[in-house]
């Protein structure tokens, strides 16, 4: 078992991804720590509050957890001590709206509180754990069981005193199972001390009449457990139920004495104000549940909550009857469930042959009295007791069970409530994980995966994203099924046009009208198949865009909280989906654009082996301020470039797309190589503030006899180098002035010779600049490298072992665009 207290803390970055990992770091700690129960809240206020921190005050935020037996502690820290908290301004006046959500997200907690110092601003808030998780006060657990919550072991017993019926809580305390126990005496189990006048066991005659007092019950491990106990005989045939729990919680279950002369019904439900405190409210109910079975006599008995926005009921506690049937849901008005036009009155049932009631006809039962649970004149459950033979209740009976059904309309209210906001807590925490989960993607296609995903299981079984073409035509994009094996026969079905989908209201909705969504009724193909489908508008910025199908279980529609929990999501994917397909718009034309600055295909010249790497910085980038070109001019002539823009993004992008076109616009012109760079750097200077200054080294490739000259230009760009015969490595070339930097400048070409089968090999600062620390792998690592690679490989191949050797002189990613370009007079090795 877990000691206590426990204490977790971390600090996140002034980011808005911070926010999830925040709310992830919580609920991880919180289900470790075994307190799952409060995890939905304090996400929740975890949420705000960070997002408060990292978010509007702009600070890095410090998150920090403890957990005790009696409550969870939650402190949020940021670096902001003036910024005051939202909500402070949100109290100050009734119209602000500013800070409501912390408004409502406080109100969550026990108790909060905030901590101002001269560097810092700290939250805090507290959150009581649930009854059932704190030790009783004055009760030890009994051997075997270190829960410390209270337990009521129920058994059922024969006439002759045999076990045929034992409960959970029964066998928390005496560690004996049901199947172990089941046909046993039941006076077989408890302790006889001789003398023990305190311990005097009740006789048989006692315990089928009713009797109470304590008593002890020998634990599996033969160790006496001391309880207190309630016998509660039955009026027709023979038996009794036996209720224990442990003897210093006798208050739980001990029955008033009655007054005398007071009738029956006067007597109570027989549950101690003591037992609402210590036991939960689903305990409690299940208890009554059982008390209210014993008072009529009665071979079973039910319990019914309101669902909160729903005309249904659902099943809270049994008795008597399965204990599948708690969870299932009753509409209003069905056999068994009120009647939605007098809410207020008894259902009575003498004889189900008459009149069926399939939800108790099935465990062999015949009548039925149902009564309301109202608080405030408003009907918030109704408790049933039915018998398995007709006619099984008197009126003196209808009229306890409303009495008892009145007691308990406080706790079946709490109960509803308590239900309704943990519900509610979930959805919150849903809705914000969603959303979470939709903003993270930037793809398309991913964000409407990713919307299936959020819907099923959750909301639907199955759900379909449709989106409209340019003529509003809806156009099936994704499908997502619980069962993968049915997702294929889905889609069949929905481009077939076998769903129901969405249909163009009868009266179109003006521009910026909210469009509400609508249930589609299912055909005839419906049943047993893709059940029932409700049609959601995905609306963006007032524009319906698509439509998300949402398909349920046949007879188990879509309603209430879950509905509008599905608009939401509606809401929240329709914008991602618009954002993604924005983005991806944009960055098409990005790619598009950035393509354009440099060659589409490996360069290609006569008489020429071309080794091209280029590698932008950055994943989203195609092209950077590094590009390259090599292209024929004629008369076995080329052109080739390398160079490097200044900076980065759309500018450097220009004046890289600028020099490249230029360059090649006045070499094909016939312009000497010098004369090219000098109107290329009029150029850039005339672009005034776009303009950047860049490095680029340029030339002209000419056959000359068994060799080829080099007439170039290197504008402060890194000098070129040449591979020799026996591995030779020659940098060749003088630096001149940048371009774009002054305004009257004059270049001057250098020539060089190029033999068969050496190497030509031109750089950007990228490859030099690569370092590790202090050490740059600068001219002389790569001339090492030229060198171990020799004439041997093509230039391709010599191209690829400088960018390994880049990529592998440091363990972090290149952080700058890197080109090369190796050019050999010749074929490469191994060709002819």
């Amino acid at each position: 078992m877990t000691t206590l207290p426990l204490h977790a803390h971390r600090t996140f970055a002034a980011d808005e991804k911070s926010v999830a990992q925040a709310r992830a770091f919580a609920r991880e700690m919180l289900e470790e720590w075994e307190a799952g129960d409060l995890a939905d809240s304090v996400v929740l206020l975890v949420s705000e509050l960070v997002t408060n921190a990292v978010v509007h005050a702009g600070t890095t935020a410090r998150l920090e957890l403890r957990l005790d037996t009696q409550s969870v502690r939650v402190e949020v820290e940021d670096l902001h001590p003036k910024r005051m908290l939202p909500m402070v301004v949100a109290q100050a006046t009734e119209d602000a709206e500013e800070g409501r959500g912390l408004m409502i997200t406080f109100s969550l907690a026990s108790a909060w509180g905030v901590d101002y110092t001269s560097a810092s601003k700290r939250v805090w808030l507290r959150f009581d754990r649930p009854g059932d998780q704190q030790p009783a006060a004055r009760w030890s657990p009994p051997p075997g069981d270190s829960s410390g919550r209270a337990h009521v072991a129920v058994a059922q017993l024969s006439g002759s005193g045999v076990v045929s019926a034992w409960n959970d809580d029964a066998t928390a305390l005496f560690g004996w199972h049901a199947d172990e126990i089941g046909g046993r005496q039941f006076d077989e189990l408890l302790d006889r001390v001789p003398g023990d006048h305190e311990h005097e066991l009740p006789s048989p005659a006692d315990m089928a009449r009713g009797w109470q007092g304590t008593y002890c019950v020998l634990h599996k491990n033969e160790e006496p457990v001391a309880v207190f106990a309630s016998h509660v005989g039955r009026e027709r045939g023979t038996g009794s139920t036996v209720l224990m729990v442990a003897a210093d919680q006798r208050a739980l279950i001990e029955r008033p004495a009655a007054r005398p002369g007071a009738p029956a019904a006067d007597q109570g439900l027989g549950l101690m104000d003591e037992a609402l405190v210590r036991l939960r409210l689903d305990d409690y109910l299940m208890l009554a549940v059982e008390r209210v079975r014993d008072r009529l006599s009665a071979d079973a008995a039910y319990l019914l909550m309101l669902r909160d926005l729903e005309d249904e009921y659902e099943i809270k506690a049994v008795s008597g009857l399965p204990s599948t049937m708690i969870g299932r849901r009753l509409a209003s008005g069905v056999p068994g469930a009120p009647d939605p036009r007098t809410p207020h009155l008894p259902v009575v049932v003498p004889d189900f042959s008459k009149t069926p009631v399939p939800l108790l006809a099935e465990a062999g039962l015949c009548s039925l009295v149902l009564v309301p649970i109202a608080v405030e004149n408003r009907v918030v459950g109704a408790i049933g007791v039915a018998a398995a033979h007709v006619e099984g209740f008197s009126p003196d009976q209808s009229v306890l069970l409303q009495q008892i059904a009145n007691a308990l309309a406080v706790a079946t209210d709490r109960a509803r409530l308590q239900s309704l906001e943990r519900e509610r807590r979930g959805w919150l925490t849903f809705l914000a994980e969603a959303g979470d989960f939709l903003a993270g993607s930037l793809d398309q296609d991913m964000t409407m995966a990713i919307t299936g995903q959020i819907v099923v299981p959750k909301i639907a079984r199955w759900c379909a994203v449709h989106l409209d073409d340019e003529r509003g035509n809806p156009v099936l994009q994704q499908v997502w099924h619980q069962d993968e094996r049915q997702i294929e026969p889905l889609r069949a079905d929905l481009e077939a046009g076998n769903v129901p989908s969405w249909e163009e209201p009868a009266d179109p909705a003006e521009p910026g009208d909210t469009v509400e969504p609508r249930s589609v009724q299912p055909g005839p193909w419906a049943a047993g198949r893709w059940g029932e489908v409700l049609t959601v508008p995905l609306t963006a910025r007032g524009r319906r865009i698509g439509h998300l199908s949402l398909g349920r279980p046949e007879g188990d529609p879509l309603r209430g909280e879950p509905l509008l929990v599905a608009e939401s999501v509606a809401r929240r994917a329709a914008i991602a989906i618009e954002n993604a397909k924005a983005h991806g718009e944009l960055r098409a034309i990005g790619n598009a654009l950035q393509r354009s600055l440099l060659p589409s295909s490996t360069p290609e010249a006569p008489g020429l082996d071309v080794g091209v790497v280029y590698e932008a910085a950055g994943e989203a980038s195609t092209a950077g301020g590094d590009f390259y070109d090599l292209f024929p001019i004629g008369g076995g002539r080329s052109c080739f470039v390398v160079g490097d823009v200044c900076g980065t993004g759309p500018e450097a992008a220009a004046v890289t797309g600028l020099a490249r076109h230029t360059i090649r616009a006045l070499v094909l012109a016939g312009f000497p190589i010098s004369d090219v760079l000098e109107r290329l750097n009029a150029a850039i200077i005339d672009e005034g503030e776009r303009s950047r200054f860049l490095t680029l080294v340029a030339g002209i490739l000419q056959p000359d006899g068994d060799g080829m000259r080099v007439e170039m230009v290197s504008a402060g760009h890194p000098l070129p180098m040449i591979v020799h015969e026996r591995g030779a490595v020659e940098q060749v070339g003088r630096p001149q002035s940048l371009l774009g930097v002054v305004d009257d400048v004059r270049y001057f070409a250098e020539q060089h010779r190029l033999s068969r089968g050496e190497l030509f090999v031109a750089v950007t600062d990228g490859v030099l600049e690569r370092r590790v620390g202090s050490v740059m792998l600068g001219e002389e690592g790569l001339a090492r490298e030229l060198a171990a690679a020799g004439t041997a490989h093509s230039a391709q191949a010599v191209a690829e072992r400088v960018r390994r050797l880049v990529v592998e002189f440091a363990p972090e990613a290149p952080r700058d665009d890197m080109a090369v370009l190796v050019i050999r007079f010749g074929a490469a090795p191994g060709r002819s």
